[in-house]
């Protein structure tokens, strides 16, 4: 017999097997390839949509996730993952700036921090740390100061300059009273906003003799903004 490179069209193969050159490109043929023009762009899946059939399912956004979704076309469909309980976003802000408030009524320290949240559901958990310490030059019984946590002008941690977040010396000593601390205020807001958000320190002295400062030898205070997804 001939060898398949010069017989006829349409051609054998050898079957050791069955010892015998079978036809080959006989009959009707048919392609089932799936053509390169169903994609349209880089990333983008062919999805079964049926037996025998498949569609395209375009490419997702960068970091999302393709899950099963049996109410879309192709059965499969892209998602974000869930921001639920995940820190978003943290800012960061410190200050070692001397500053002395004399007087009950409370005055920014120039602790503060800003913060814009990515969604308008998240919460934001505010983490101070602040230096803070009072003094009396007259000779008294004790010196206090208050301290708050604000939201631009809205008060998130109320106390009073004799209650809640203070600062108090206590003392008889002729050469006035003097304490200096570290204070701690943590918070978890809710500010319902995706615009920029400043958070301050304020501080105030319980009466017209007291000074309270904030910054002194070198000291720093800090903030740190976290935002959580909802």
């Amino acid at each position: 017999m001939a060898t398949i490179s010069n017989t006829p069209r349409p051609g054998y193969v050898w079957d050791s097997t069955d010892n015998v050159w079978y036809p080959i490109g006989v009959g009707g043929h048919s392609h089932g390839e799936i053509p390169a023009t169903i994609v349209d762009a880089k990333g983008d899946l062919i999805a079964g949509t049926a037996a025998d059939t498949v569609s395209r399912l375009a490419v997702g956004t960068n970091g999302q996730y393709l899950k099963a979704d049996s109410t879309a076309g192709t059965g499969l469909a892209w998602a974000t993952l869930p921001s639920s309980g995940k820190v978003l976003q943290v800012v960061y802000s410190e200050t070692s700036t001397d500053t002395s408030i004399t007087g009950t009524t409370f005055t920014d320290t120039g602790s503060s921090a800003t913060i814009t949240p990515t969604l308008a559901t998240s919460k934001v958990l505010v983490l101070t740390t602040q230096g803070v310490g009072v003094n009396k030059t007259n000779p008294a019984n004790f010196a206090a100061g208050g301290i708050r946590l604000l939201r631009g002008a809205t008060v998130l941690q109320a106390t009073n300059t004799d209650g809640g977040y203070y600062i108090l010396a206590d003392t008889t000593s002729p050469y006035g009273v003097e304490l200096k601390s570290s204070q701690v205020i943590n918070y978890l807001d809710s500010p319902a906003t995706t615009s920029a958000t400043t958070y301050k320190i304020q501080i105030a002295a319980s009466d017209a003799t007291t000074i309270v400062r904030t910054g002194f030898d070198n000291g720093y205070s800090s903030i740190v903004l976290m935002e959580i997804g909802a």
